[in-house]
């Protein structure tokens, strides 16, 4: 049987700030990625990557709001590829909102 060990709190938390780390709690945790959300939700266009990654359709990867767009969930017409730069695919954030995932 393995013996319990113990630290000391204040090392603990004073690790934690050399590292940059908080603790939140959920409710914190969730408020700051709905501001987040609210704040991309204002912009033109989002490309498919954040979109996934910021939860904003019910799909988990680029690939899944690619096949989204596949499918015609989100129409040809809400969708542009970037003409310069990384030359991302982008989803109107109107398409988003036509299908009921604004909040």
């Amino acid at each position: 049987m393995s013996t319990v060990k113990y630290i000391n709190a204040s090392e603990f938390m004073e690790m934690l700030q050399v590292r940059g780390l908080v603790i939140v709690s959920i409710d914190e945790y969730e408020a700051v990625k709905e501001v987040k959300r609210k704040k991309l939700m204002k912009r033109k266009a989002l490309s498919l990557s954040e979109i996934a990654d910021n939860n904003l359709l019910p799909v988990s990867s680029k690939k899944g709001v690619n096949d989204w767009i596949i499918s015609g969930k989100i129409k040809p017409d809400e969708t542009y590829r970037e003409e310069s730069g990384k030359k991302r695919v982008m989803v109107l954030t109107s398409a988003i909102k036509r299908l009921g995932y604004e909040n």
